[in-house]
């Protein structure tokens, strides 16, 4: 995961305790799609690596960084992103779905 250690409280928060929680949420109001993945366990802030962050987004935003969204086109070159490597100990996979 990319996290900016000025703008975000995320990494700051793994670096005084590195006991942490993703989920991942898929939902559809229309359809009564509830989708849910959590895992627990910890992780770890690893420097800014330009070339690394760049493979990343380059992975989910395509290869033609000039269409990137603004929010993303500066992060090879800026040092306040850091990469966090998450280690799950525990997960959970759950349909939470309901009737529409």
């Amino acid at each position: 995961m990319l996290g900016n250690y000025e703008a975000d409280s995320f990494p700051r928060r793994v670096e005084a305790d590195d006991r942490c929680a993703v989920g991942v949420v898929d939902f559809d109001v229309a359809k009564g799609r509830v989708l849910h993945v959590g895992f627990r366990g910890t992780a770890s802030l690893t420097a800014h690596d330009a070339a690394r962050a760049r493979r990343l987004l380059r992975r989910y935003l395509g290869p033609e960084e000039s269409a990137w969204d603004p929010r993303f086109s500066a992060v090879p070159g800026d040092p306040s992103w850091v990469l966090l490597r998450f280690h799950p100990e525990t997960g959970v996979v759950r349909d939470q779905s309901y009737q529409r």
